[in-house]
């Protein structure tokens, strides 16, 4: 059932993750994103798996989901100047990253399966408890 005018940054917010939240941001985040997908898709949501990248010195890859062009991680809204922001990379200093469509399919190992789960638990009840909100 689509869910219209969920603010999918807020509900992000307001999961309880705890430090899990952090460790999206770099060991875990195609675990994440596959939980966000998976609940925004069993709602409804159009979305996708997409992998940004980083290139030159410091090569680097994380995990995200599209939403109508929005992307999202475990921090919420992602797009370049929010990572230079999050990353403390100077205006000036430049940056290349690609935003490449991915599958979800297979996109993390099984061990992290329980890890799933739990994201899948925290993200739904904040997306009832922010549908209940604006209700």
């Amino acid at each position: 059932m689509l869910v219209p005018g969920v603010d999918i940054h807020a509900v992000i917010l307001a999961a309880k993750l705890g430090r899990e939240r952090k460790d999206a941001q770099r060991d875990t985040c195609s675990v994440f994103a596959a939980a966000l997908y998976d609940v925004l898709s069993g709602a409804g949501h159009p979305c996708q798996m997409v992998t940004v990248q980083r290139k030159g010195t410091q090569p680097w890859a994380h995990s995200v989901v599209a939403v109508a062009g929005v992307y999202f991680d475990s921090l919420g809204e992602f797009t370049t100047p929010i990572y230079r922001a999050r990353a403390k990379i100077h205006h000036g200093v430049s940056l290349s990253i690609t935003y490449e469509d991915d599958v979800r399919t297979d996109c993390y190992e099984s061990e992290f399966d329980e890890l799933h789960r739990f994201f899948v638990r925290a993200l739904t009840r904040a997306m009832e408890n922010h549908i209940g909100e604006s209700v």
